[in-house]
């Protein structure tokens, strides 16, 4: 009986343990997205479903399209499309 108990106890302390380094790491892990960020990636995502749609390859071999200007590269593929 005095075994289960110290068992019971045991695995309580080895839960908390984990929950403390697992809450530590994951707070260690978060990233911030910052606004131009998050538009740049709303901009690449349309970018690829728009090239997607008019049968273009994705990604784009000149990868300096993305980077640049990325509404350059949305604005050229619906010009292609129509």
């Amino acid at each position: 009986m005095m075994a289960t108990v110290e068992m019971k106890e045991a695995q309580k302390n080895v839960r908390a343990y984990l929950a403390a380094i697992g809450k530590r790491g994951g707070l260690a892990s978060r990233r911030e997205l910052t606004r131009s960020h998050a538009k740049q990636m709303v901009a690449i995502r349309e970018a690829k479903r728009v090239a997607l749609k008019a049968g273009k390859p994705w990604p784009p071999r000149d990868r300096k399209l993305l980077s640049s200007d990325n509404k350059l590269l949305i604005h050229r593929k619906r010009l292609t499309m129509h």
